[in-house]
């Protein structure tokens, strides 16, 4: 490819964005009334953030399964959710707390929306002809021989749960919500004052629930989201402080910065898409790379240009970074998950909407608000000399050890293992890890697997068997369990038997089609390896044995999360080539592409390698920080590409075009790369694990893209000399 001509220069690498601040130079009053009015709307959007409260979002995508998980719950009518409440005791129940327990699930009904409660004193005898639908277990009074009647009921063998341990030291109260009647977070908002009237000091409650944990999430994220981005704000504009030592320069790389990530959350509200654990980070993560281009169209001014001259010679490449940042979030759009496709479009048009405004805000301030003479600080300029030099001392030997870093940091990625823990998407103060962990314990899990069966009963009637040799007694409810306590175990029970029973529970365990539903309460599959095994024999045994599908949210968490990751990967290759083919389309240079790939795809490989030493495990989070973190990652490239494209079109050799490029893009790479770091660094402070991650792999990204961009770029580019660069 020949070189660039001396009157070619790369203002086209951004495909004309930077005209957005030209626009605004030569029209100021016109662009200071469009921007008031922009942030005006912002601000008044603001207060009507959502937060999504939807627990299934996070897993379903298109396929069969989640297509079927969707159809079970729009049969449901009503729609219901359980609340679960584990009441504990240090010592065996006594028959006054027991009254006390059942006084409390007699007070729970009463509440609005409450349809039914399940509980030990809903337990009944086996029917007969003088109560056909069985006898109370517990009687008007609870006698201190209680536990005797519980054991009683137990050797019927029907293998119903009943709610309390054979210990008699927790019990579980399961109340049925109607969600068209009411929310469960108001729900929960009328047990708990309950509980503290009436429970004595040597009972604890606590109260879980797959719709409670989605509450639970969605309260942290509120707070989250404030204090991420203040304290975000707060860090990058001390850091900016002490890195650019100028005042008016910090103002205008972090202003502008600030009106951008304001904006993605208006967007969220414009586009109707409330805010998740993953978009939470978005505005953040905007602030940073608005700061960046700050930083370096500041940068150019204080080396003596005009506004003007900033814009133009700098805006096409954080153009062109924002293009490549809107693609990586783009390619998550081929998940298939309705929230990540939310995450992603919000991303991409949110980092866009980000650049115009940062565009523009950066361009009125320049051209009022002149930069004092104070140099910036000399040690970032010598970082990157000594790196940059270091790489092209032996560009040959740079390369090759690079390659053979990429190699086997590739093949300690690929045995990272696919993992979706739901319980670190809660709030690190959050109790209710622990209070599913003593459900689990005490009754075999607050999840609930449904398996259907065709409705044989044989076939139920067999696999029921062999699902019990496999759980906990007690975790199992189906029309099987029914008909031992019937005292029929081998006959199906009748309409006329069902009839007797609860009208919800029998809709529960027949469906209108006439298949047959088996409940397994089981843990969060992936709490931990011992639990994940234990599901999947569950899981593998119900299809072995003809089960038609098998449901609930612990099967969808097991089966779709890793399905999630697979196609999160597919992702983050196509944002590797997306972004490559867009800055090789940029240079007009299809040569570029070698020089682009390893570069960018290097720092990647070996932050998903690191997992093994700090994550231990390949989340969904974690392929999305990759792929975010490579739009990131490949922004410095573009900054030293355009620098010495333009040294190159001025006639430097290849050799001198690198010291160019390294001196006027180098010292503010490095400044830039501190301050990403200082602002995503306020995410390791969050309460959400995979905040804390997201922000720890983009902030290892990040470090090992510049080393990269400085060590082996500048080695590839002497090495393969002019074909790579046009402009």
């Amino acid at each position: 490819m020949p070189r660039c001509g001396p009157d070619r220069v790369p203002l086209g690498i951004g495909f004309g964005a930077e005209r957005i601040g030209l626009l605004a130079l030569r029209f100021p009053k016109a662009a200071t009334a469009v921007l008031i009015a922009l942030v005006a709307f912002i601000a008044l959007s603001l207060p009507h953030v959502t937060f999504d409260e939807d627990i299934h979002r996070a897993f379903l995508s298109d396929s069969p399964l989640s297509q079927a998980q969707r159809t079970y719950a729009a049969e449901q009518d009503p729609p219901l959710s359980t609340v679960l409440v584990h009441v504990e005791s240090p010592e065996p129940l006594t028959a006054q707390q027991m009254g006390t327990l059942r006084d409390l699930s007699l007070d729970f009904e009463f509440i609005e929306g409450v349809t039914a409660v399940a509980s030990p004193f809903v337990l009944r005898w086996p029917p007969d002809r003088d109560a056909p639908s069985g006898t109370p277990v517990f009687g008007p009074e609870i006698g201190e021989n209680f536990a005797q009647d519980l054991t009683a009921f137990r050797t019927l063998q029907t293998g119903l749960p009943t709610f309390v341990t054979s210990s008699a030291t927790a019990v579980l109260l399961a109340l049925s919500v109607d969600t068209n009647q009411t929310t469960v977070t108001q729900v929960v908002d009328q047990i708990a004052p309950r509980f503290d009237r009436l429970l004595q000091p040597a009972l604890s409650a606590r109260i879980t629930g797959e719709d409670v944990i989605s509450a639970e999430i969605v309260a942290g994220l509120k707070d989250s989201l404030i204090s991420l981005n203040i304290w975000g704000v707060l860090a990058i504009a001390l850091a900016a402080c002490i890195l650019l030592r100028d005042l008016r320069m910090v103002l205008l790389a972090t202003a502008p910065a600030v009106a951008g990530a304001a904006g993605v959350l208006a967007l969220s509200v414009w586009l109707g898409y409330p805010i998740t654990v993953l978009s939470n980070v978005i505005p953040v993560l905007l602030l940073v790379l608005g700061v960046a281009d700050g930083v370096h169209l500041a940068g150019h001014i204080k080396s003596g240009g005009t506004a003007r001259e900033a814009v133009s010679a700098v805006g096409p490449a954080c153009g062109l970074t924002a293009l490549t940042t809107a693609v990586a979030f783009a390619s998550i759009t081929l998940s298939g998950n309705a929230q990540l496709f939310e995450f992603a479009i919000l991303g991409a048009v949110g980092t866009l909407l980000s650049f115009v405004i940062v565009m523009v805000s950066f361009a009125l301030l320049a051209k009022c608000l002149p930069l004092s003479n104070s140099p910036l600080p000399k040690s970032p300029a010598l970082v990157a000399r000594v790196l940059a030099g270091l790489g092209t001392a032996r560009s040959d030997v740079t390369v090759a050890l690079c390659f053979a870093l990429l190699i086997g940091a590739a093949w300690g990625f690929s045995q990272t293992t696919a993992w979706f823990p739901l319980y670190q998407n809660l709030p690190d103060d959050s109790a209710m890890v622990q209070t599913n962990d003593r459900i689990a314990q005490d009754f075999g899990g607050v999840f609930q697997m449904i398996i259907e069966t065709d409705g044989d009963w044989d076939r139920t009637h067999a696999l029921v068997t062999e699902l019990e040799g496999l759980t906990a007694a007690g975790t199992i409810l189906s029309e099987v369990n029914i008909a031992r306590w019937l005292g029929r175990p081998t006959l199906r029970p009748t309409s006329k038997d069902m009839a007797a029973l609860p009208e919800a529970l029998v809709g529960q365990l027949r469906a209108t089609s006439g298949a047959s539903r088996i409940f397994v309460s089981v843990p969060e599959p992936m709490r931990s390896p011992d639990t994940l095994a234990a599901f999947d024999k569950l899981y593998d045994t119900a299809r072995a044995s003809g089960a038609q599908r098998v449901l609930g949210l612990p099967t969808i968490m097991r089966r779709e999360a890793v399905g999630l990751v697979s196609q999160l990967s597919m992702g983050l290759v196509a944002a590797a080539l997306g972004a490559t083919l867009l800055v090789a389309l940029a240079f007009r240079s299809a040569n570029l592409v070698p020089a682009l790939i390893i570069p960018n795809t290097l720092p990647l490989i070996l932050t998903g390698a690191s997992l093994h030493l700090w994550a231990g495990q390949l989340t969904p989070t974690a392929v999305l920080a990759l792929t975010i973190a490579f739009g990131i990652a490949i922004d410095d490239t573009v900054h030293f590409l355009s620098r010495y494209a333009a040294a190159r079109n001025a006639g430097q050799s290849e050799r001198e075009a690198v010291k160019s490029a390294t001196r006027a893009a180098g010292q503010v790479m490095v400044v830039t790369t501190l301050l990403l770091t200082i602002g995503l660094s306020v995410t390791l402070l969050s309460e959400f694990t995979p905040i804390r991650l997201f922000g720890g792999m983009m902030i290892v990204t990040l470090w090992a893209a510049l080393l990269v961009d400085l060590l082996l770029l500048p080695a590839l580019l002497i090495l393969k000399g002019s074909r790579h660069v046009s402009a």
